[in-house]
This record gives C-alpha cells, sequence and structure tokens, in this order.
C-alpha cells in the first residue's frame, strides 16, 4: 500500500528521491532567503547598499555558470556535476561563518551565485532521467510543490531564529543552509536513474563551441519563455512595492497575497501540469499564460483607482490569483519546450540555455520592476501587459521554426503538431 502511494505522488521510488533531495534544499534555501538580508546587515556589518550591490552581481555571474556546466554534464553525466555544485554551495554558504567585510562578502556570493544557477538545469535533466519523457512534465509539477512546501518550512524555521536575534541564531541559519545542500550531494549518490541517452554527432565538420547557444531558434524560443518568466520579478519586487506605494490596501496583505500564491501552487500545479508533455501543448500553455498575465497587470494598475480598501484588496487579491495562474502555465510550457526542442546530443547545455531566462530575469527583473512598472504607474503596468502578449504572439512562430531545425531529425522527438512539418 505505502508503495502504491509512493508510486501515485512520485511516479517511482527515483522520483520519490529526487523529491526528498528537492524538499531538503528547498527548505535550506528558504532558510537562507528569510534570514540572509538581516544576517548581512545586522551581523556582518553591511549596509543595505552593499548587500543589494552584492546580491545584483550573484544574479549577473549566474548567467556564466549554466552553459559551461551544462557542457560537463552532458560529458560526465548530470547527476556527478550536480552533486560538485551542491558540494560547493555547502562549502559556500559555510564560509558566511567568516565573512567580516564587504571584499569577503563580494567573493562569496558570486561564487555562490555562479553554482546556484548553474545547478539548476541538473535537477531539470535529472528529472527526465528518474521519470522518462512521458511523465517529466507531471514529476516537474511535483517537484514545484515540494519547493513551495520546503521554502515554507524553511522560512518558518528561520522565523524562530530571527526572533532569537542573536549572532549565533543566525548562524545557525547560515550552517542549516550548508548542511541542506551537503545532505543533498549525498542523497544524490545513492539513487538510481535511468542511463542518459547519448547520440553520435552526424557529419564531419569541427565541432561548434556551445552549439545550444548558437542554435538561433532554440535560443529564440528561450528568449520568449525569459519575457514570460518576468512574472518572478513582479511577485517578488513590484507587487510588493506596488500595493505599500500606490494602494489604499494595508502593507500587512503583501504576506497575504503570497501565502495565497503559495497555496495556489501547491494545489494547483500538477493540475495544470498535465497534458502539456508534448511541445504543441507546451506552446499553448505559454500563450494562455501570456494572456493571463496581461489581465493580471490590468488588475494591478486598477488597484491604485479603488477609492475603498475593500475594494482595493478584493482587486489586488484577483490580480495575484490571475499572476498565480500565470506563473503556472508558464512553468507547465517551458518544461515542455525545454526538453522536447532539445536534440539528445548536448542535451543538458541546450537545457541550461534555456535557464538562461531565469538567470537574466534575476539579474534584470528587479530593475525592470522598479523603473519601468512601479515608476511610471499605469503606463508601466500597461507596457508590461503589452510585453507579455507580444511574447505570447511570438510563440506559435518561434516555436514553429524551432521544430523544423535539422538538430532534431532524427531522434523522434516530441513532435509538435504546430501547423508545419519537418522537413
Amino acid at each position: 500500500m505505502i508503495g502504491s502511494l509512493v508510486d501515485k505522488f512520485t511516479v517511482n521510488r527515483s522520483g520519490a528521491g529526487l523529491l526528498l533531495v528537492g524538499f531538503i534544499d528547498a527548505t535550506g534555501t528558504g532558510l537562507y532567503l528569510a534570514g540572509s538580508a538581516l544576517f548581512f546587515t545586522k551581523i556582518v556589518g553591511l549596509s543595505p547598499a552593499q548587500v543589494g550591490f552584492g546580491l545584483s552581481l550573484a544574479g549577473i555571474l549566474g548567467i556564466l555558470g549554466p552553459i559551461p556546466f551544462g557542457r560537463l554534464a552532458d560529458r560526465w553525466g548530470p547527476r556527478l556535476v550536480l552533486m560538485l555544485l551542491h558540494a560547493c554551495c555547502a562549502v559556500g554558504f559555510a564560509a558566511y561563518f567568516f565573512v567580516d567585510g564587504f571584499v569577503s562578502f563580494l567573493c562569496v556570493v558570486g561564487l555562490l551565485g555562479i553554482a546556484e544557477q548553474a545547478a539548476r538545469p541538473m535537477g531539470q535533466a535529472l528529472v527526465e532521467l528518474a521519470v522518462g519523457t512521458e511523465r517529466r512534465a507531471e514529476m516537474a509539477a511535483r517537484m514545484r510543490v515540494v519547493y513551495n512546501v520546503g521554502y515554507t518550512v524553511g522560512a518558518l524555521l528561520a522565523a524562530v531564529a530571527l526572533q532569537i536575534g542573536t549572532r549565533t541564531s543566525f548562524l545557525a541559519m547560515m550552517l542549516g543552509d550548508a548542511l541542506s545542500f551537503a545532505l543533498s550531494a549525498t542523497l544524490l549518490a545513492f539513487l538510481k536513474f535511468r542511463p542518459q541517452v547519448r547520440t553520435r554527432r552526424k557529419g564531419t565538420g569541427p565541432r561548434l563551441l556551445f552549439p545550444a547557444v548558437r542554435d538561433r531558434w532554440y535560443t529564440a524560443a528561450a528568449g520568449v519563455n525569459a519575457l514570460l518568466m518576468l512574472h518572478m520579478a513582479l511577485l517578488s519586487v513590484g507587487v510588493p512595492l506596488w500595493i505599500t506605494l500606490h494602494t489604499r490596501a494595508p502593507d500587512s496583505l503583501v504576506a497575504v497575497l503570497l501565502v495565497v500564491n503559495t497555496v495556489l501552487a501547491v494545489l494547483f500545479q500538477v493540475r495544470v501540469a498535465r497534458g502539456t508533455e508534448k511541445v504543441a501543448e507546451g506552446a499553448a500553455a505559454l500563450r494562455r499564460a501570456s494572456v493571463v498575465l496581461a489581465l493580471c497587470c490590468a488588475c494591478f494598475a486598477s488597484a491604485a483607482y479603488a477609492e475603498s480598501t475593500v475594494l482595493a484588496i478584493a482587486i489586488l487579491l484577483m490580480a495575484m490569483i490571475l499572476l498565480t495562474g500565470g506563473e503556472l502555465l508558464q512553468s507547465a510550457g517551458q518544461w515542455s519546450l525545454s526538453f522536447g526542442l532539445a536534440p539528445n546530443r548536448s542535451r543538458v547545455e541546450y537545457l541550461a540555455t534555456f535557464h538562461l531566462g531565469s538567470s537574466v530575469q534575476v539579474a534584470v527583473g528587479p530593475v525592470l520592476m522598479t523603473v519601468g512598472v512601479i515608476g511610471n504607474g499605469t503606463a508601466g503596468w500597461a507596457a508590461l501587459a503589452a510585453v507579455f502578449l507580444l511574447a505570447g504572439l511570438c510563440v506559435r512562430p518561434v516555436v514553429s521554426a524551432a521544430a523544423r531545425r535539422p538538430q532534431l531529425r532524427g531522434e523522434a522527438p516530441d513532435e509538435p503538431e504546430l501547423g508545419v512539418r519537418s522537413q
């Protein structure tokens, strides 16, 4: 009976182990994210400006990591590379014990930025090796559920440490995150995965350096997805600032809406991801996401004109529901396209290239939200909605062209039915 329950939720035992690794990883990350800002300012003694600069630097450096490590994963396997990256993260977070100034902070946070961003596509590749092609989207959705739960558990643990408020309690948070990475790396060594599919390179010409980046239609698909991923910065930066600066809603509503987002993601992520395994289905999910995200922008903008607190709260609640729906649809579509449009050869490097959208969003998304959207009021929201809709309009032609690429010939990929056929 226990085995059947495990198989029902986790697809198989390899999937169960991967979910456990994800939960441990997310718990440590939630612990760190909830207390890191105060740790850097109160314990290390950095100014808010120095902390902001360091985190921005980490986001920029994070763009450099995924593709080179993706190439290594294609050669050595994603499990080994992910174990090494988790070990680096464990050492990095433990190194915060010895950070005593701005320079040492920049060194540690920069290296962690590279390692953390590079690790994400490795985990994505392992999902496919754990459950296969047919159920990877469903498994990815379950991973997101587990990550959301882990972030919440980590934040609750951080709340206890923050309430204590001593140097020891803050250091315990850093140690907890370091241990989570060490434990995740250890567990990965004991999981069983399907063998990685490798195909021989056809032709006798010279091998291109970083072929995924040079694959213009695949990178175009990644770029369209990156535009839709601006919902991440919208949630973490745009929504809190807009509510507190431009609406009649109480500031405490920010926390409530974040809880709403987490609960909806946990409840509906798997359901939304069903039926998005094929490329055509993933493309349809991205198109729907663009419309839903544009509608959420309209709701957020209109909340500033609400003349009563109750009406403002109601509009913002609807906006958050739409934002979460767009997030879930974009996530499902991203997994489908990143895998379905990637050839088996250089598989992880291609996944890492698709992941660049997330890395770029981490680096520039907050600036776009603060300067471009919040700073321009209704016009900023209209511009963001237009970006979402434009991205949605580009999905079909870009994905159609990407599906006809010669790189996919002879590999029996997840063939899309997008009105065109491979030639």
